[in-house]
């Protein structure tokens, strides 16, 4: 292989390896509830407005941003960036993350939560490995 193909070939490997960090960061943004946050909230909601609204403690914002950030970036949040500060951002409701707010149906939609938590259970997990 080239240098350009096993350039192409590790940055292949890191993206495969660090998958799942994407799919604990939305188990984790189900948990705290923050897409029926946002959904409460009016549909568009600032790091404040979500520390508020799923009573963590201040010292959690730093944490709850790079969530966020990792979230919006992968698009399941929106984010409207009218500011380069931090708590000025604001984060949206995305049709993915809709389908992650409790208590409604849209347009015959269930509530897709509890599939993502019952496959990104550890319980799910190790049977699926225990399989192969």
């Amino acid at each position: 292989p080239t240098d350009a193909e096993l350039l192409q070939a590790q940055a292949d490997l890191w993206r495969h390896s660090l998958y799942y960090l994407k799919s604990m960061a939305l188990k984790c943004a189900v948990e705290l509830g923050i897409p029926t946050a946002i959904h409460r909230l009016g549909g568009a909601a600032s790091l404040p407005d979500l520390i508020t609204s799923l009573s963590l403690p201040q010292a959690k914002l730093p944490f709850l941003h790079r969530l966020m950030r990792l979230l919006s970036s992968s698009g399941v949040f929106s984010v409207s960036e009218e500011s380069t500060e931090v708590m000025a951002i604001v984060y949206g409701l995305t049709p993915l993350s809709y389908l992650l707010v409790e208590g409604i149906a849209a347009d015959g939609h269930i509530n897709h939560a509890p599939f993502l938590l019952t496959a990104t259970s550890t319980r799910y997990i190790d049977l699926v490995l225990m399989q192969n």
